[in-house]
């Protein structure tokens, strides 16, 4: 017996109706007893530090449990970022899942970084900036040399991504759609992405802790969509910090009903 097939009409107000349940449901969920990270890290919980220089790129692993800790000290336009499981770098960081299963472009502070098999990459444990971009995609040397008219040598973050992958054994195929913090994107009335300017501040700066083992890669270019008239970006710095075992009640893991099912789907797994 076949299956009737809905209607395109059917499929949007089924997606409608199950958007507006789960803001429904996850507004009306008791906020979770959960302190905004120190401002100022204590020396004794940070293990590592380093600074990012303009165009360049850095990477790392983080153990589960362990917390990166961005700082934007000059609010340069974008840090670009890809996450792989390290136990099976198959399993990556997908922008795309992190938008629709949460429901918003908007990922800040108790949000997560969800994987392309619906499972947790990292959370987003504080954030004082809540502006990154899922969706405009990172600086490649045709988008640099459209805006800038750059010379072959400038670096840019896809080209930073295939050798930040090659350190850990990847290639080309292994680097895929990235977030882009300190991003101030949206969009105007007409849908078109547009820049946000002055919303980014000197100082900034984003906490992720690891929910699984990870390779992370970093690139410090400017983004896209950047309204600097030339191709400038300042040194950002990363942080490995030792991070406080989450609670019961912890924030990114209740916030939401799609969020305690992906942690569902991670626990208990590499």
């Amino acid at each position: 017996m076949s299956e009737t097939l809905a209607t395109p009409e059917e499929y949007r107000r089924r997606y409608f109706e199950l958007k507006a349940r789960a803001q429904s449901v996850n507004s009306s969920r008791p906020a979770a007893s959960h302190a905004a990270n120190p401002q100022t890290l204590p020396a004794a919980l940070i293990e590592h530090e380093e600074e990012i220089p303009a165009g360049w790129y850095w990477t790392c692993r983080m153990i589960r449990g362990q917390s990166l800790r961005l700082v934007n000290d000059h609010a340069t336009h974008g840090v670009a970022a890809l996450f792989w499981n390290a136990d099976d770098t198959s399993e990556r960081f997908n922008p795309a899942d992190s938008v629709k299963v949460q429901w918003t472009a908007r990922l800040a502070r108790g949000k997560l970084l969800l994987s392309d098999m619906g499972r947790v990459i990292a959370s987003i444990t504080d954030d004082t900036c809540g502006q990154h971009d899922c969706v405009a995609g990172a600086s490649t040397r045709s988008s640099d040399a459209r805006k800038y008219g750059v010379s072959p040598t400038r670096r840019n973050s896809h080209e930073n991504f295939i050798l930040a992958a090659a350190k850990h054994g990847m290639t080309v195929r292994d680097v895929g759609p990235c977030i882009s913090f300190f991003v101030p994107v949206g969009t105007d009335e007409k849908g078109k992405l547009v820049w946000r300017d002055g919303t980014v501040k000197p100082g900034d700066y984003i906490d992720l802790r690891a929910e699984m083992d990870l390779i992370v890669a970093l690139s410090n270019c400017p983004h896209p969509l950047s309204p600097a008239p030339d191709w400038s970006a300042e040194p950002v710095r990363a942080i490995l910090w030792r991070s406080p075992q989450a609670a019961a009640d912890d924030l990114c893991r209740t916030a939401t009903e799609e969020a305690v099912r992906a942690f569902e789907n991670t626990a208990g797994r590499p």
